[in-house]
């Protein structure tokens, strides 16, 4: 026996928001009972620190509410941070918890090793196609489509920039171009006061993760790529990538980039050294918004990164989901695909797993990209609108972007953080040294990476 679970948006969170109160009837056909009523035993991950009891007692009364709706699940929290070791650990002891936790770095090997369950039956099962984002779903999918995770949470790169410096430096738009960039920067930059015309990360793993980004929107959207037979190649070390590294050699040139090569670009922009910086909303406005509330947000603008030669805006994408282990039995498979569709999307749990996500950085009107599709997403909007406080209009650019279908979204590469590292240095190299040679340093370091790395992986 099923029963259908009505997406009630018109709850007492919402009474004084009537326009936006709805109630969306979803065909989400969850069973009376889990397992035929045998017990059953799950463990959920979560990475939680000691210090977060009110977080961790709010997440442990979810598991036991859970519980009470299916007497016979047991679910226990199991406290766990994601790293690449710790996984494989897990996975090769059969330790790794019934719902676990991962970063988008991870889904195409987990899904390629076979740790991630497949979810087609479920989703076919409990009417779940269509409900989630289907860009955010491709990545969460194999080659014949079939769905391996939950999307939680996505973000796309982008840039931000101060609006009155923008201004006054006679611009009243943002680059819509990476060649624009390159022209506006002589003009955004000021020497004499150390302001920079454009902030991105410069060091380091983070440095590597902003450089992808960079590189994709020069059209280097495969910098390992993956040759469909275990192995891979390092395609870096020519063409677009290369001339991303110089468009930053040409930038430090003209003094329009920070001079602390280990700044944060959000603050170098909050603090005046910088007119536009590179990130996702989440990780510089959001984290503002959050972190250091008596910033003055209507100061700053947020649109889709810059356009690469094509006219698209090649956006690098990153966030979580949650996957189900393979290594479970079929009863805890069942409960803990239940678990994870009914903790999101039940109408007791929706309410307060949204308040969740709007209480934290992700939250309050930051531009993310939309986890859910169709009228769950709207939904989910509606329900949202309450919580913004941030001033959404300094954003359209980004959402235009996003809806006229202009930014696509790229993984991070194949061995993200091992590259990162290896491209951090070619950097470090460019922007230290005005004699560097750019393709020579990139032709080494991707053949170092080719050797060093993709080809002890192969073996």
């Amino acid at each position: 026996m099923k029963t259908t679970l009505l997406l009630l948006v018109a709850l007492v969170l919402l009474a004084a928001l009537p326009a936006a109160a709805q109630t969306i009837e979803l065909p989400l056909n969850l069973p009376e009972t889990i397992a035929e009523g045998r017990p059953v035993e799950i463990t959920v991950s979560a990475c939680i620190g000691e210090d977060q009891q009110e977080q961790r007692n709010a997440f442990d009364a979810q598991l036991a509410r859970f519980s009470a709706v299916y007497p016979n699940v047991s679910v226990t929290r199991t406290q766990y941070c994601f790293s690449p070791e710790s996984l494989a650990a897990l996975v090769a002891g059969g330790n790794l918890s019934t719902v676990f936790g991962v970063p988008a770095t991870e889904y195409r090997r987990l899904i390629a090793d076979g740790t991630a369950l497949n979810l087609a039956p479920y989703f076919e099962a409990f009417g779940l196609e269509g409900v989630y984002n289907p860009t955010l779903m491709a990545l969460l999918s194999d080659a014949e489509g079939n769905p391996y995770g939950f999307p939680e949470f996505s973000y796309a790169q982008g840039i931000g920039w101060d609006i009155a410096a923008l201004t006054e430096a006679g611009f009243d738009a943002p680059p819509q171009t990476w060649a624009e960039l390159g022209e506006m920067a002589p003009k955004l930059a000021d020497p004499a006061t150390g302001r920079a015309a454009f902030a991105m990360f410069l060091q380091g793993g983070a440095g590597g993760w902003h450089f992808t980004n960079l590189a994709y929107g020069f059209g280097a959207t495969e910098l390992i790529r993956d040759n469909g037979d275990g192995t891979f190649t390092a395609v870096y070390g020519e063409g677009p990538a290369v001339e991303a590294m110089q468009f930053l050699k040409d930038l430090r040139a003209q003094n329009a980039l920070p001079l602390d090569l280990s700044s944060n670009p959000t603050f170098e922009v909050v603090d005046g050294r910088a007119v536009i910086f590179m990130s996702p909303a989440d990780g510089s406005i959001g984290w503002l918004r959050v972190n250091m509330p008596d910033v003055d947000l209507k100061k700053y603008g947020y649109t889709a990164v810059p356009a690469a030669p094509d006219g698209k805006r090649y956006t690098l994408t990153g966030g979580s989901a949650q996957m189900i282990f393979s290594g479970a039995t079929p009863d805890q498979q069942e409960a803990a695909v239940i678990f994870q569709v009914w903790r999101t999307l039940s109408p007791d749990e929706f309410a307060p797993s949204r308040e969740i996500f709007q209480n934290t950085q992700a939250g309050g009107g930051t531009p993310v990209l939309p986890v859910y599709a169709g009228e769950v997403q709207k939904a989910v909007e509606a329900f949202d609108a309450q919580f913004i406080t941030m001033p959404v209009e300094n954003y359209a650019g980004f959402y235009d972007a996003l809806n006229a279908g202009e930014i696509v979204l790229i993984p991070e590469p194949p061995f993200a953080q091992d590259f990162y590292v290896a491209i951090a240095e070619v950097m470090t190299s460019v922007l230290t040294d005005p004699n560097a040679d750019v393709a020579a340093l990139m032709a080494d370091s991707a053949a170092r990476f080719q050797s060093g790395i993709l080809d002890q992986a192969a073996k």
